[in-house]
């Protein structure tokens, strides 16, 4: 009853929201109608819909990470931790846990639905249009995490203002039909650019507090294994920002040389998660707080004081080879020849034991999609539509190789599907011999650890799979604690028809954890699928759709 009880109040938020959209950027409240059209074709109206929505995107916060990764294998609670924290973690949650309240989700796409039935595209000569595509944006964000911790999508496009509004009949879209609604609505706003006319305030940037539709739409295709069309979306997202110098993988790279036997890194890859200002060839998305401005970081604590990284996650990086020119360190002779370790340790975490914490957190932002996240969701894609070779490429660079490589010899070259071809000028610089000198170095090139191969004698299917744990585990050592760790295993275990990808992963936290009674238990509980979707009690006339 309480889920069915926030379902009603959140969409009735949308009422309240809007008297409090300063938060997020110093919006007066002159500039905030309460009309029932208080949208219309008033441009000012429709800035203060806009950062009224992104200020949800603050509350949101916490709750995407706590859900994102603690249900997962690589993020473990405090003895700090408070009961609903624990609760999510062991994968026992009571009815009235706070981390599955639906409410901010709900009335984030409410007070979407107000805006986007109330922008006049037309006014202006087109000049909200921008408004209403990044609006569009922000709400199928929400509406994908609805599907992805419920398992299901009550569908409203609506507006809800009473509780008249919500007698009506409206459908209940499984996690398939909620995919295939979301890639229509998003197709509908196809070229047209999130808002960049409105100025930022503090230092941060508007533009980058919405979801890219060519993102959304590779990442929703995904999940519908439309392996093809994914990676033509995230490719397309990707020509378009290389060109313009971001994204591409170059910067922020783990650099080691060799002098007299002694090996020495210079890195400047924590900058992406320690720097003061947000690195932007690096972060594509990212969501700001302001104390000064009324919207503190309210989930800071929670995040850096009752979560550390599992003991599971540490075994993972510990286990890496740092690598010198695609080979693994030689540290001498004997059983110490290769040096264990990973040059991404030191900003994903600090400290041992009980004292460890997660270091990727700032208190004035966080950081909730950049370029590597793409990337391996890229090299996903064509990695199961059959080309795994170039989804190696991703994971391990092109210099990342013992092997000069060349515009003959490189995978990414020369292929003639453009999803496919990673052109020099763009991509690559190469010289007069046809010589790559720099560009993309990969996920793990850029950090210099030692690629990954597979075993030639398996067939197709074999390597796909292999390609594809390669995959998946490249993305815990980079992604950790960036609250996607929890979609990813199961997307994998769904593809695959295989409910132990994710009750072996989160059951080995435990395990490692020194909790063997824990783990059995959780990894008995996660083999049935419908126990990764937390509980959504929906109202009768919310009915699936045929």
């Amino acid at each position: 009853m309480k889920q069915y009880t926030n379902i009603f109040l959140s969409l009735l938020f949308a009422l309240s929201l809007f008297t409090s959209c300063e938060s997020l950027l110093d919006v007066s409240p002159e500039e905030v109608l309460l009309e029932e059209d208080y949208l219309g074709d008033n441009k000012l109206d429709a800035r203060s819909a806009l950062f009224g929505i992104l200020s949800q995107m603050q509350d949101i916060t916490g709750q995407y990470i706590v859900l994102g990764e603690l249900r997962a294998d690589l993020v473990d609670v405090t003895t700090n931790a408070e009961d609903d924290v624990r609760q999510i973690n062991m994968h026992n949650i009571s009815a009235d846990n706070s981390y599955i309240d639906s409410s901010v989700l709900f009335s984030i796409i409410n007070n979407c639905n107000f805006a986007l039935n109330g922008i006049d595209t037309e006014a202006y000569d087109g000049i909200l249009e921008d408004d209403y595509a990044s609006i569009m944006r922000i709400r199928t964000w929400a509406q994908i995490q609805i599907l992805i911790n419920y398992g299901k999508l009550p569908y409203i496009t609506k507006p809800i203002s009473s509780t008249d509004d919500l007698k009506e009949n409206y459908p209940l879209l499984s996690f398939e039909q909620g995919i295939d609604q979301l890639i229509q609505n998003l197709e509908s706003v196809a070229g047209i650019e999130n808002v960049t006319k409105y100025e930022n305030s503090l230092g941060y940037n508007i533009f980058s507090m919405i979801p890219d539709n060519d993102v959304l739409l590779g990442d929703l295709h995904l999940w519908r294994r439309n392996y093809v069309t994914a990676a033509t979306y995230y490719k397309a997202f990707l020509d378009k920002n290389v060109i313009t110098g971001n994204y591409n993988l170059t910067s922020n790279t783990v650099g080691t040389s060799l002098s007299g036997g002694n090996y020495s890194v210079a890195t400047g890859w924590p900058s992406i998660f320690l720097s003061e200002s947000v690195v932007n060839n690096e972060v594509i998305n990212y969501t700001a707080f302001s104390d000064q401005y009324r919207q503190p970081n309210n989930s800071f604590q929670v995040l850096t004081n009752q979560m550390k990284p599992s003991a599971l996650s540490i075994l993972n990086w510990d286990s890496q080879f740092k690598s010198y020119l695609g080979e693994p360190y030689d540290g001498g002779e004997g059983d110490n020849r290769t040096i264990l370790d990973n040059n991404r340790n030191p900003s994903s975490y600090s400290g041992v034991g009980e004292e460890a914490r997660i270091a990727k957190y700032q208190y004035e932002y966080f950081i909730w999609n950049r370029a590597a996240r793409v990337y391996l969701r890229y090299a996903e894609a064509i990695n199961y539509a059959g080309h795994t070779e170039q989804a190696l490429a991703v994971i391990n660079g092109i210099f990342n190789s013992t092997t000069t490589p060349t515009t003959t010899n490189s995978p990414f070259l020369n292929n003639p599907e453009s999803y496919l071809n990673f052109a020099t000028g763009t991509y690559y610089i190469a010289n007069n011999s046809g010589v790559l000198t720099s560009g993309n170095q990969g996920i793990r090139g850029r950090v210099d650890m030692a690629p990954f191969s597979v075993d030639s004698s398996l067939d197709e299917a074999a390597t796909i799979q292999a390609v594809g744990q390669i995959i998946l585990n490249e993305a815990a050592l980079e992604l950790a604690f960036e609250g996607t760790r929890w979609e990813d295993l199961i997307r994998f275990a769904d593809r695959k028809g295989d409910p132990s990808i994710v009750a072996e992963a989160v059951a080995s936290k435990f395990a490692s954890a020194g909790d063997g009674a824990t783990a059995s238990a959780v990894q008995q509980k996660l083999m049935n699928p419908d126990n990764w979707f937390l509980p959504l009690a929906i109202p009768a006339n919310f009915q699936p759709s045929n």
